[in-house]
C-alpha cells in the first residue's frame, strides 16, 4: 500500500472506535448522572471517587504501562517516546499558558489531553496493538504533570513544585518504579499484574460516572453558552495538535512512533481536570463543560488532524 493509502485507511481505521469511545464517554456520565438525580451518589461520592482516582486508579496504571517485557529495541522505543512526550507536554503547558494567561482551568484543560481512555484504542485500531507501547510514556508524564504542575495551576501553592512534594508524589512514585521494572528487567508476575489490571479497570466508569455527577449539578445551558468553552475546545483540538505536528516533523524517527504520539496529542481533555477542580474548591462545573465540548467536537477534529498529517510526516 502506498503512503496516500496507508494514511488513509489509518483516518478510517481511528473514526470508529473514536465514536465508540465516545459514546461509552457519554453512556457512563449518564449514569452518574441519573444516580446523582435519585440520590443515590451524592457530591460527596465524587469528591471519594476523585480521591481514589488520583492516589490509586492512575499510579496503578502508570506501573502497569511499564510492566512489560524488556528489549533493546523497546528501550531505544522508551527514551525515544519519553524525549518527545515530554518536549510536546511542554510545548502545550507554555502554550494554554501564554492564551490562557490568568485562567487556571483553561490552562489546565487545555494543555493536557485525554491520552489514555480516548487514544489508546485510536492507536490501537490506526497503528495496531504493539503502537500503544509507544504513548505509555506520554500517558506517565501527562499524570505526574497533572498532580505537580495542573495542582499548582489550580491551587496556586508552590509547594506542589518543590522537590519533595514531586518525587512523594502518586504519580511521580509510580513513573518512577515503573522506570526501574523496565529498565531491571523485573519478571513480570501474574497474580500482581492482574491486581493491577482490575485496578486499572476502575479509572474510565469512575471518572465518567464522577462528571456525570457534575453535570447533575450543573446548569448544562449555561455551560454551553459560555465562549471561552469553545476557545478552549479550538486550543486543544486545533493550535495544540497542529504545533505538535510542526515539532515531530523535525525529528526522523519511527513514522509510526509521531503517529501515535500525535493521535494522543489530538485528543479531548481529560476527567482529571474536574476531578482536580474540585479537590482545590475550583468551578469543577466549569471545568467538567471543558471535557464534554471538546470530547464532542474532537470527533470532527481528530480525523482532521490525522489527514493533515498525511501531507508531512
Amino acid at each position: 500500500m502506498n503512503r496516500s493509502g496507508l494514511y488513509g485507511a489509518c483516518i478510517v481505521s481511528i473514526i470508529e472506535p473514536l465514536i465508540q469511545q465516545v459514546l461509552i464517554m457519554f453512556l457512563l456520565m449518564g449514569m452518574g448522572y441519573a444516580l446523582n438525580r435519585l440520590g443515590i451518589l451524592s457530591e460527596q461520592a465524587a469528591i471519594e471517587f476523585g480521591k481514589l482516582l488520583i492516589n490509586l486508579v492512575i499510579p496503578a496504571i502508570i506501573l502497569k504501562s511499564f510492566w512489560i517485557e524488556y528489549s533493546f529495541q523497546r528501550m531505544y522505543e522508551l527514551g525515544m517516546t519519553l524525549m518527545l512526550s515530554a518536549a510536546m507536554l511542554l510545548l502545550a503547558c507554555v502554550v494554554a499558558r501564554l492564551l490562557f494567561r490568568g485562567r487556571p482551568i483553561d490552562i489546565f484543560a487545555a494543555a493536557f489531553s485525554n491520552a489514555g481512555f480516548v487514544g489508546i484504542p485510536l492507536v490501537e485500531a490506526a497503528l495496531g496493538k504493539d503502537a500503544v507501547f509507544f504513548i505509555t510514556c506520554m500517558i506517565a508524564l501527562l499524570n505526574a504533570m497533572q498532580w505537580t504542575y495542573g495542582q499548582y495551576l489550580l491551587s496556586g501553592s508552590k509547594k506542589c513544585m518543590s522537590p519533595k512534594a514531586i518525587l512523594t508524589s502518586p504519580m511521580v512514585m509510580a513513573l518512577l518504579g515503573g522506570f526501574l521494572i523496565f529498565t531491571l528487567r523485573v519478571p513480570t508476575v501474574p497474580l500482581a499484574q492482574s491486581v493491577l489490571s482490575y485496578i486499572s479497570g476502575l479509572n474510565t466508569p469512575l471518572a465518567m460516572m464522577t462528571l456525570g455527577i457534575y453535570l447533575a449539578q450543573s446548569d448544562l445551558m449555561a455551560l454551553l453558552r459560555a465562549k471561552s468553552l469553545f476557545a478552549v475546545s479550538s486550543v486543544r483540538l486545533l493550535v495544540i495538535p497542529i504545533l505538535s505536528l510542526l515539532f515531530l516533523c523535525l525529528f526522523p524517527c519511527d513514522r509510526s512512533i509521531k503517529m501515535a504520539l500525535l493521535i494522543a496529542a489530538a485528543t479531548p481533555t481529560g476527567a482529571n481536570v474536574a476531578i482536580f477542580a474540585q479537590q482545590h474548591n475550583k468551578d469543577y462545573r466549569y471545568a467538567c463543560g471543558t471535557v464534554c465540548v471538546t470530547t464532542l467536537l474532537s470527533m470532527f477534529t481528530m480525523p482532521a488532524i490525522v489527514s493533515l498529517s498525511q501531507l508531512v510526516l
